[in-house]
C-alpha cells in the first residue's frame, strides 16, 4: 500500500504490482494491462446517458474486455458522440471566466427529470461547460449554494472525452459531482479504495520461475515474458467505498493505468520532455529499485471571505509522488519511507507535464476534475455549508440518480504486461502506482482572503449564473 497514514478522510486508489528481486538476477515484474469486465453487454450507459465505451484510452468490447483503444474503437466512439452531442447554446456557447451553477436549481432540474422521465439537458449533464470548480458561494437568503469556475463550449475530444472547444480541457461532469457528494460523508471515516492485487498462487509460480532462470550471454530476457505472464496469471481488482460502476471509478483506474504505461516505457508519452522512468535509468548503476508512483491532491489551501460565505479552492490540484518499497518472501510489499532520486525526478517531471498531458490524454484532466469535486463535497460537508445556506442537498446525495449517472461494468481481473531493461545493477522491470484523493485533509486547511468579500455581490448581477433566480 502507499506509505501514508491511514487517514479516515481520504479517498484513495491503489494499483498493486508484484515485484521480485533475486540475488544475481535483479528482476522486478510489473503488471498492468487488459481488464476483464464482468459485463457482457455491447453498449453501456456512459457519462450522464451518453453511450461511452472508451474511457481514458481503453475500450470495452461486446464481451466486457477492456484493452487499449484501437483506431476503430476511437472512430466509432467519436462518430456516436458527435451524433449525440449538440454543444452549448446561447450563453453556454460563449467562454466565461467564471460560470456559476446553482445547486438549488440543479437539484430541482434532476428531481423534475426523475418525475417526468424527461432527459436532462446537455448543459446540466456537463455543468454549463465548467472545466474546473474553483469557487463555492453560500446564499442564505436565497437558500442556495453556487459553485463556479471557468467554462467554455464543449465538443468531442480525443478518445471520446468531452472537452472544451477552446482549450481542449475536459469538461466537469454532473455524474462525477453526484458521486463526490454521495461518497463525501463516508470518506470522512472510511478510505475509498481500489486495489489490483496478484493472487498468492500467481506470486509463488512467478517466484519459482524466476528462481529457475539463468541469464546467459546473448539471451534476450524478453524471451521469458510469455512464461512470466503465464506463471503470474490474472490479478484481482477490488473496489471499496465508491460505486464500482461509476464514471469516477473508471477515471481513477484509467489515469493510473496510463501513468504506469508511460513510466514503464510500454507507451510513449504524447508530450516532449517526458521520457519513461526506464529510459531515465538506462546506463546507470541503479540496482533494481522497486519504486511506486501515485497521483495525489495538490492544493495549497482553501481560502474564505471574512464571513465564510465565499470559498476558493487554490492549487493546481494534482501531483505525483514516489516511494521505494521492498517485496517480502510471502509476496507482500513493505514501504521503506525512502525515495530513489531518479524515480523522484520522474515523478516531478510527470507532475510538471500534467497540464500538457491533460490535453493529449484527457483522462488526467478528468482526474483533476474528480479531485476538485471531491474537495468541494468535503468542504460543503465539513463546514455544513448546506445548513448555513438552508439548502437541502438530499437530491445530490441520493444514490438513485440513475438518469444522471453512468452504469459502467467494474474491472474484475487484470492480465499483466512486462517491460525489461538491463542496467549495471541487473535486469529491471518496475512500475507501481495509484491515485489518492485526500479530500477531507485538503478541506481542513483554510485561510482568510479579504479579496473574496465582494464576490457574492458580483455573482448576484452576473449573467453567467445557470438558471439561478
Amino acid at each position: 500500500m502507499i506509505k501514508q497514514p491511514i487517514l479516515p478522510q481520504m479517498l484513495r486508489f491503489r494499483a498493486g504490482l508484484a515485484a521480485l528481486a533475486h540475488t544475481g538476477r535483479l528482476i522486478a515484474f510489473a503488471a498492468i494491462g487488459s481488464v476483464l469486465l464482468s459485463s457482457s453487454s455491447e453498449a453501456q450507459i456512459g457519462v450522464g446517458g451518453f453511450v461511452n465505451r472508451v474511457v481514458g484510452g481503453v475500450s470495452i468490447d461486446a464481451n466486457g474486455m477492456v484493452r487499449d483503444a484501437i483506431a476503430e474503437d476511437v472512430n466509432a466512439e467519436l462518430s456516436l458522440l458527435r451524433q449525440q452531442l449538440a454543444g452549448g447554446k446561447h450563453d453556454f456557447a460563449i467562454p466565461a471566466a467564471m460560470r456559476m451553477i446553482s445547486l438549488k436549481q440543479l437539484q430541482a432540474t434532476i428531481a423534475e427529470s426523475a418525475t417526468t422521465g424527461k432527459p436532462l439537458p446537455e448543459e446540466v449533464l456537463l455543468l454549463g461547460g465548467l472545466t474546473r470548480v474553483e469557487y463555492v458561494m453560500v446564499f442564505p437568503d436565497e437558500q442556495d449554494i453556487v459553485i463556479a469556475g471557468p467554462s467554455e463550449n464543449w465538443t468531442v475530444g480525443k478518445n471520446g472525452s468531452i472537452v472544451g472547444s477552446e482549450t481542449g480541457r475536459p469538461i466537469v461532469y454532473l455524474d462525477d459531482l453526484l458521486t463526490a457528494f454521495q461518497t463525501a460523508d463516508a470518506a470522512r471515516t472510511n478510505a475509498i479504495s481500489c486495489s489490483i492485487d496478484p493472487t498468492p498462487e500467481g506470486t509463488r509460480r512467478l517466484s519459482a520461475l524466476l528462481d529457475s532462470i539463468r541469464l546467459k550471454p546473448g539471451v534476450n530476457p524478453i524471451s521469458f515474458e510469455p512464461a512470466m505472464r503465464n506463471a503470474f496469471g490474472l490479478q484481482k481488482v477490488t473496489l471499496n467505498g465508491l460505486p464500482e460502476n461509476s464514471h469516477m471509478a473508471r477515471v481513477i483506474f484509467a489515469a493510473d493505468y496510463q501513468m504506469k504505461r508511460f513510466g514503464m516505457n510500454i507507451a510513449e508519452a504524447p508530450v516532449k520532455g517526458l521520457p519513461s522512468y526506464l529510459e531515465m535509468i538506462r546506463n546507470t548503476s541503479v540496482k533494481a529499485p522497486q519504486s511506486r508512483w501515485w497521483m495525489a491532491c495538490d492544493y495549497s489551501s482553501i481560502e474564505h471571505s471574512d464571513d465564510r460565505l465565499t470559498w476558493k479552492i487554490v492549487g493546481r490540484g494534482i501531483k505525483t509522488l514516489t516511494e521505494q518499497e521492498v517485496t517480502q518472501k510471502d509476496g507482500s510489499t513493505k514501504q521503506t519511507g525512502k525515495t530513489e532520486p531518479i524515480a523522484e525526478k520522474w515523478a516531478n517531471l510527470f507532475t510538471d507535464k500534467l497540464d500538457e498531458l491533460a490535453i493529449h490524454e484527457p483522462v488526467f484532466g478528468e482526474l483533476r476534475n474528480v479531485m476538485d469535486l471531491c474537495v468541494l463535497a468535503a468542504l460543503v460537508q465539513s463546514r455544513s455549508l448546506d445548513d448555513v445556506a438552508h439548502c437541502d442537498l438530499s437530491v445530490l446525495r441520493n444514490k438513485g440518480n440513475s438518469a444522471a449517472q453512468s452504469q459502467l461494468a467494474p474491472p474484475a481481473e487484470l492480465a499483466p504486461q512486462c517491460s525489461f531493461l538491463k542496467t549495471a545493477g541487473g535486469w529491471i522491470v518496475t512500475a507501481s502506482g495509484g491515485v489518492m484523493i485526500d479530500s477531507w485533509s485538503v478541506a481542513s486547511k483554510t485561510s482568510e482572503n479579504g479579496a473574496l468579500n465582494q464576490l457574492r455581490d458580483q455573482a448576484k448581477t452576473s449573467k453567467n449564473v445557470w438558471s439561478w433566480n
